[in-house]
């Protein structure tokens, strides 16, 4: 990658080559929501960042040892 003297141009190649989403991770990432004993949906938003950051690090964690 080559260095331009315009602002946010490196930036933007940069974005442009990312991989995608991880859709496995995502899917795991949704099944595992599924198990938790709450309402579908009672987390708002965050169920929604949990699912994007799942998908978007390649991995759905799993809690091994809860509080």
């Amino acid at each position: 990658m080559s260095m331009t003297g315009l602002p946010f141009d490196d930036f933007r190649t940069l974005m442009q080559n990312l991989p995608g989403p991880d859709a496995r991770a995502l899917v795991a990432a949704r099944e595992r929501d599924a198990q938790l004993t709450k309402p579908a949906g009672s987390l708002g938003r965050l169920e929604e960042i949990a699912y994007w950051l799942a998908a978007w690090s390649g991995r759905a964690p799993s809690v091994t040892r809860p509080l």
